[in-house]
Formats: C-alpha cells, structure tokens, sequence
C-alpha cells in the first residue's frame, strides 16, 4: 500500500476563530487605608505584627482587655472607628522603661541578626497597601523622619505631632523637615492636641488622630480642610477667622502646620490645606494613588514581547484608564503615549521603553478673592426705570 502524500502547506479545510482580549481594566484609585502603630498595655495582638481591626467593640477587645485604655492605641483608635469608617491596621510594639525606650520601639527597624521588622517599619509589611500612616502621640524629629521614608517608599501619606507647647515651637519643628529624597515633603505636620471626654473624663488626644480621621473620610485626592474634629476643647486656643491673615491659624499654616480651630461654622475644625513644604495634601495624595495603581497594575504585563500591537495596546488601557479618572472628576485632563524620543533603538535592545502619563490637577479652593465695585451704569438704568416707570 502506497503511503500517503501529504500537501505540505495544506493545513485546513474550514474555518477557524481566534479571538483576542484587551488588556485588563486597571481599575479605580484605591480606597483609604490606615496604619497607626503604637502601645497597647493589654492587648491580645502580637508585638511588631500589623493587624486589621475591623470595628469599634473587636478593637477594644483586642487593644484594651482591661478597659484601662493605657497605651496610646486605644483612644486614638477609638476616636478614628467612632468617626469614620475605613480599613485600619495596628501594630502594637511593647513599651519601654521610658517615653525614649518606647519611642525607639515605635521607630522600630530590622533586626540585623533575625531579618525582623519592628515598629514603623512593619507599615512596609502591611497586607494591604496604607495610604495613611502616623504613630500617634510621638511628636519627634526621629519619628517624623521615619515616618517620611515610610511614606516615600510605600507612596503614601504620613501624619506627624508637632510638640503641642505654642506656635513658634510648631512652626520650627516643621522647618526640621523638608530634605529632598526623604519624603519629608509629604509630611502633614499638625498642632495643637485636643481633649475629648470618653466614659466621664476627659482625656488629650494628640492632634494627628483628628487629622488621620479628616483625611480618611475624604478621597485620597481631596483636602482634609474644614472638616470636623470631634473634641470638647483644643489643648492651646488657635484663633482663626476667615477673612483675617494675621491669625494664629495663618501663621501655622504659612509655616506647613495643619491645626485645629474654631470657626464661624461652629465647633471646631481642620485648617490647613498643605504638607510641610507647602505641597497641597490632595495633591500628594492624588500622586501616591495614581504612581501605585501604575505600579501595581504593571506587573501581569513584564516579559511581553515588546510588539507593536502590545505597546500600543498597552497606551491604549492607559488612555481608558485615565478617561474614566476624569469623568470621575478625579482629575481634569489625562493623555497618555510613548515617548517620542527615549523609544529609541538604544533603549528598546535593553528591553526599555518610556510610556507618559500626563494629567491636570485640581486645587483646593484655599484662597478666595471677591472683587466689589460700583457701578455708575447700574445706577443710571435703576434711575432710569424709575422715572420712567
């Protein structure tokens, strides 16, 4: 029996459909996520292990088994869970012989004999990527630089005390932070505390928890200014009035400190729409998100062949995503394309290539300016509709 011959650029006789799908929605920014790391005298949680507490009553029970509220966890907390609803984490570290022993254990850092992280450094292990960080009660230069590189490294948001003793003090302690590279200039620093009365006493609060409360009830892209702190009185009076830029309140927040006063809306409120070095909190807060939903949207996509098709599919769900960032009012304007000039040969053989993202902002309304004048023509039409009739 003769074999059979087969035609060797036949292949098939009928129809075949591929089908191709577009690459995945990058989603929207992410929501508020908080970490505060502190003490716990009697606490059920693992020293240096961040834990999401996920309402007001499983937070007392595992922060505050005696219901003493010693350490500086519970009441902060408390105080956040009563105001808003949002996803939190703690790590509790043990405390020390003293405030400085404690501090340090806030500080924390990685056992170079163990590899474990302690303290602050445990916002980096966090199952869920914070966007708010702050050690309440712990207003020191050391804390706030930590807190910076944290916020750098993780692209989130950190909450500072300033030393809750007068202005000038604020003011000076702000101006120990700013170094470029740090992510000091994403410091929120803010003064003074405030008391509150919980279960018949009242008690000092350190301001950064009414900050971390105002800026977890907004978006991330949104200023913390105006809104409410829940206190019966401000550890020191701040005045502030609306239309007056010789105020206590001007003078701290001209010097990148966020504080608490009074206002003619009654009770007392956040003022202060910027960081430290003057960048608006909104504005940070917007970058942070967007630079991570970049970051972590990226990696489904590493080791592609670098295709014409690939890249500018790859333009084209940033454009996608960027559209619905401003139908959302997130941002006003959003383009996105490949680099006209370092999508070279050069860079493409090293597996290269530069994708750009630009975007407009939107600025919190922060300083408005009503300009009244008369009108002589307005006069003479209302004096001529009365003799007229």
């Amino acid at each position: 029996m003769a074999t059979p011959t087969p035609i060797n650029d036949f292949e098939h006789n009928g129809v075949e459909v591929h089908t191709r799908e577009p690459q995945p929605s990058m989603g929207g920014l992410s929501a508020q996520v908080v970490h505060l790391v502190g003490t716990a005298k009697h606490t059920t949680l693992n020293h240096n292990e961040p834990t999401r507490l996920f309402n007001y009553a499983s937070a007392m029970m595992a922060l505050d088994t005696k219901g003493t509220r010693e350490g500086s966890l519970p009441n902060v907390v408390r105080y956040l869970l009563e105001y808003v609803k949002c996803i939190l984490y703690v790590t509790v570290v043990p405390e020390g012989a003293n405030f400085e022993a404690t501090k340090a254990n806030v500080i924390g850092g990685v056992n170079s004999q163990t590899g474990e992280i302690t303290g602050l450094e445990t916002v980096k292990a966090c199952p869920e990527t914070p966007t708010i960080i702050a050690a309440p009660g712990f207003a020191s230069l050391v804390v706030g630089q930590k807190l910076a590189l944290m916020a750098r490294d993780v692209r989130c948001r950190a909450v500072l005390d300033a030393p809750n003793t007068n202005d000038m003090a604020a003011a000076e302690f702000a101006a120990r932070f700013g170094a470029e590279g740090t992510g000091q200039d994403k410091l929120s620093i803010v003064d003074p505390w405030f008391l509150k009365t919980y279960d018949g006493a009242q008690v000092l609060l350190p301001a950064s928890i009414a900050l971390v409360a105002a800026m977890a009830s907004v978006d991330g892209w949104e200023s913390p200014q105006n809104l409410a702190v829940l206190c019966d009185e401000t550890a020191r009076n701040v005045s502030y009035k609306i239309n007056d830029k010789t105020t206590q309140a001007n003078f701290l927040n001209k010097h990148g400190v966020v504080t608490i006063a009074r206002t003619r809306m009654g009770g007392y409120s956040i003022i202060g729409n910027r960081t430290n070095t003057g960048r608006f909190i909104s504005h940070v807060g917007l970058e942070d998100l967007m630079a991570r939903k970049l970051e972590e949207t990226s990696q489904p996509l590493m080791g592609k062949n670098l295709t014409s098709d690939f890249m500018k599919q790859v333009v084209e769900r940033l454009t996608n995503w960027g559209q619905s960032l401003v139908a959302n009012e997130v941002i006003p304007k959003f383009v996105a394309y490949l680099h006209p000039d370092k999508n070279n040969v050069e860079n493409y053989k090293s597996g290269r290539w530069y994708l750009c993202v630009d975007y407009g902002r939107y600025s919190p309304n922060e300083h408005m300016v009503y300009e009244m004048s008369v009108d002589d023509g307005l006069i003479a039409t209302f004096l001529e509709e009365v003799i007229n009739g």
